[in-house]
């Protein structure tokens, strides 16, 4: 429904009943012009009198029309109909009839009735006073039977196009018996044709014919036209229904993620502070602050701490990501040249590149790239980048780290000549604690966490991620960053 309350046929009903309307101002024009042409010009002898007052008749008629039809769709649908009553069934179109149509439906189905009606015993009024049979504008009762079919069911557009040859055959046959004043329209017929029965017959026969047949023609066209418009709002109900449940489950999945995040981000604050002291108490204990240890306690002291400190890795990476994933950048960003977390993220990572033999250079631009971030989660990012790429490229390798401006973004790209990853395991890289095969393979060690880290401080600035790669080959990550002042920044997932 709009938001009236119509329904979408209803609301083409209406629609078509405004062109109705329209198109009769037209007609008063253009017989009021064809009035003065045929009085100026042909000097023929009808009774403008009569004529003009039928057509200011219509003329008033339509303001009445144009008036009424302005409180059609405005006020709210008192709801879908279900009853079939007789005039329900007489001249609603088979599509509201299936669906269920609303009131607003049958007011301007009753409307259109009623002016077709009206239309037909005017126009029978002025031809009567032009001409009769003789006047070929006859034929305009087909184009009344044509509008009747497109607003109207199968059975009106009958009735309509048995009334419009009743009231032609009552003018005709009324001249023709003398009931009615006959008004000659000249020109090709003779002045007594009009008397003749088997001319009138005829007459009255072609244009029966042509009536029923305009009847016949445009029901069917518009029944299947209304037939299509009914599956079509089938579909539109069924789309509608279908993404409402999708919504609602995507809401689900949202608060569960959420939720997840938040008791992700509490577990791991509970726990960074135990395991500092954990980690604290072990370095003093293998500082020999209380004494020497035994090589035997030394020994499992040392693998101890080493333990401690990768599960305090881990529970930061855990904050870091639960951070960056239950909302978008607020009111803790704060301004980041990009260009300086780049330089930092590689000068730290130096002395691991010359310890395992791999070449790793840096390229950015003069000009300072700014942004509104998290610092944290944005040296995360680069970080964990530039680290995996040293981590996954064997002896004599190189890394290469560049940063761009494109357009209103910045362009980070990591690209090594390291294993790859397997194509099988590209579309889940960014999955939490998920690592590919021949990573795996390589390091033991790992959490699976600084990818899905990745991915999730840019989607919270508004950024994006992609990776290219191929086994053996090296792969390629490309991060692109807004910068101040290009757009509001997206949401966490």
């Amino acid at each position: 429904m709009n938001k009236n309350g119509v329904l979408p046929a209803t609301e083409e009903l209406i629609e078509r009943i405004g062109w109705l309307i329209r198109l009769r101002w037209v007609a008063v024009v253009g017989v009021a012009l064809f009035l003065e042409v045929a009085r100026r010009v042909f000097v023929v002898r009808l009774p403008l009198g009569s004529l003009y007052a039928s057509l200011a008749a219509l003329a008033i008629y339509n303001l009445v029309l144009t008036l009424v039809f302005r409180r059609f769709g405005e006020r709210p649908s008192s709801g879908v109909v279900q009853s079939r009553g007789v005039l329900r069934w007489f001249l609603l179109p088979a599509p509201l009839e299936s669906l269920g149509h609303d009131r607003e439906a049958l007011r301007a189905a009753v409307f259109a009735n009623v002016q077709i009606t009206v239309d037909l015993v005017l126009l029978a009024v002025i031809l009567h006073f032009a001409g009769g049979i003789e006047n070929p504008f006859l034929l305009f009762f087909v184009f009344h039977v044509i509008i009747a079919s497109i607003l109207l069911s199968r059975q009106a557009t009958y009735a309509h196009a048995t009334l419009g040859l009743v009231l032609i055959s009552t003018v005709a046959l009324g001249e023709c018996w003398g009931a009615l004043a006959h008004y000659p329209l000249g020109g090709a017929w003779r002045p007594d044709a009009y008397l003749d029965p088997v001319l009138v017959g005829a007459q009255l026969s072609v244009l029966g014919a042509t009536l029923y047949l305009a009847a016949y023609m445009g029901s069917t066209i518009a029944s299947h036209l209304r037939r299509r418009e009914r599956e079509v709002v089938l579909l539109s109900g069924d789309l509608q229904r279908e993404a409402e449940k999708l919504a609602a489950a995507y809401e689900q999945v949202s608060r569960t993620e959420r939720a997840k995040s938040q008791y992700m981000r509490k577990v791991a604050h509970e726990l960074r502070g135990p395991l500092g002291t954990i980690q604290t108490a072990l370095k003093v204990l293998l500082q020999g602050l209380v004494g020497e240890l035994p090589d035997g306690a030394r020994d499992l002291v040392a693998r101890s701490e080493r333990r401690a400190g990768e599960l305090a890795e881990l529970t930061h990476s855990l904050l870091v990501l639960s951070r960056a994933r239950e909302a978008a950048v607020g009111g803790e960003a704060a301004e980041v040249e990009l260009g300086e977390f780049v330089a930092g993220a590689v000068a730290e990572a130096q002395d691991e590149a010359e310890r395992t033999g791999v070449s790793l250079t840096v390229a950015r631009p003069p000009e300072p790239l700014l942004m509104r971030g998290d610092r944290e989660g944005l040296l995360q990012l680069v970080g964990n980048l530039v680290g995996n790429a040293l981590h996954y490229t064997p002896r004599g390798g190189r890394v290469t780290v560049s940063l761009a401006r494109a357009g209103e973004r910045a362009r980070l790209q990591v690209e090594d000549s390291g294993i790859g990853i397997p194509a099988a395991d590209l579309p889940r890289i960014f999955d939490e604690f998920f690592r590919a095969s021949n990573a795996r393979e390589r390091r033991t060690d790992g959490t699976g966490l600084g990818l899905a880290i990745v991915n999730a401080v840019a989607v919270q600035h508004g950024g994006s991620v992609h990776v290219e790669s191929e086994v053996g080959r090296g792969t390629r990550f490309t991060v692109e960053l807004p910068l101040a002042g290009a757009g509001a920044q997206g949401p966490a997932r």
